[in-house]
């Protein structure tokens, strides 16, 4: 479930998890007071939120797995055992409140129960709020994108489903975008880290969910596409190249356009992950060298001697480059 997590959440999303965990969390800390307090001066509790068969949707936080379960993503994993400790931390409060309501005796047992439930599911809801705390960490500011750091993961996570599948596919692109040095220069790193942020929006915005795309380093990109294959990639990069392409920012009344390019290949069951990478970088400087602003794509079965990124000698280099080839240009 976490690396799920790690791999379908935007920046933004693992900010607004952190606030709202915190806040449900606060609420339930205010629910579990009113218990105790009520069972220490015996004074009946009447909301639904205690005594009702479902209690456990009438609580904020209830309220709030309510809301997050509406997306597939959450429907799984971590988020489910939550949900199940809430309902029967609620189910034992409810216990205890029937007998104070009815001014019997506290059952020893059954307070001890609910102690015990309380302490689990606030454990386990910390674990996921550190998560979404630290995974904060795991994003370039300026893009909002996913660092070199935490999209290393991701693609462990896509070479290992790939290894167990002979039938699956993953591809990877390489994105650099064009005479960015001297955008720089000439407008300063003010416009610059604009267009940095202009051109992840477009990135984000226009591939999959289950997709992924990382600031790798200055002004490149990577972009992890599971379950496609290489044609089909190559189309769909295009695409986004072209969007991107289309596309400007204004900053001080000055009109800023921009341009990349791509370069996309397989991630391959039979060399390691950097070779892989190494071989889209390649395609990409390829396409650099036909003009810019263009995607260029070469086959992992092209290369039968890549073995590794160490592996990778001028002749290898120079092999993969007579392979690589340049993708029609359409529209978007």
């Amino acid at each position: 479930m976490i690396n799920n997590l790690l791999e379908s959440l935007h920046h933004d999303d693992f900010e607004q998890l952190a606030a709202d965990i915190k806040q449900s969390l606060e609420a339930h800390r205010h629910w579990m007071q009113r218990i105790t307090t009520a069972l220490v001066t015996r004074q009946p509790l009447e909301e639904n939120q205690f005594i009702a068969v479902d209690a456990h949707l009438h609580c904020h936080f209830g309220r709030w797995l309510t809301k997050i379960f509406q997306d597939e993503l959450f429907q799984q994993g971590s988020f489910l055992r939550i949900e199940q400790y809430h309902r029967q931390l609620h189910d034992a409060a409810r216990t205890l409140i029937y007998q104070l309501n009815h001014h019997a005796e506290v059952d020893i047992a059954a307070f001890e129960n609910f102690m015990q439930l309380q302490k689990e599911f606030f454990d386990m809801v910390m674990m996921l709020f550190e998560f979404s705390v630290l995974n904060k960490q795991q994003f370039d500011p300026t893009t909002r994108l996913m660092n070199r750091r935490s999209v290393d993961s991701v693609l462990a996570n896509e070479y290992s489903r790939m290894q167990r599948a002979d039938d699956y596919y993953c591809c990877v692109a390489m994105a650099d975008i064009d005479h960015f040095k001297q955008v720089n220069d000439l407008w300063g790193h003010d416009v610059g880290d604009l267009l940095l942020s202009h051109t992840a929006q477009i990135f984000n915005d226009a591939i999959r969910r289950h997709d992924t795309v990382s600031r790798y380093g200055g002004e490149e990109f990577l972009f992890i596409f599971p379950d496609m294959r290489l044609e089909q990639a190559g189309l769909v990069v295009d695409r986004i190249r072209n969007r991107l392409a289309n596309s400007s920012i204004s900053h001080h009344s000055h009109l800023h356009s921009v341009t990349a390019s791509f370069g996309v290949t397989q991630l391959c069951r039979h060399c390691d992950i950097k070779g892989s990478v190494k071989r889209a970088d390649i395609a990409m400087y390829a396409a650099k060298e036909s003009g810019r602003n263009c995607t260029v794509t070469v086959d992992s079965q092209a290369v039968v001697g890549q073995t590794s990124y160490e592996h990778l000698n001028k002749e290898i280099t120079e092999l993969i480059r007579q392979h690589c080839k340049r993708v029609p240009s359409g529209t978007d």
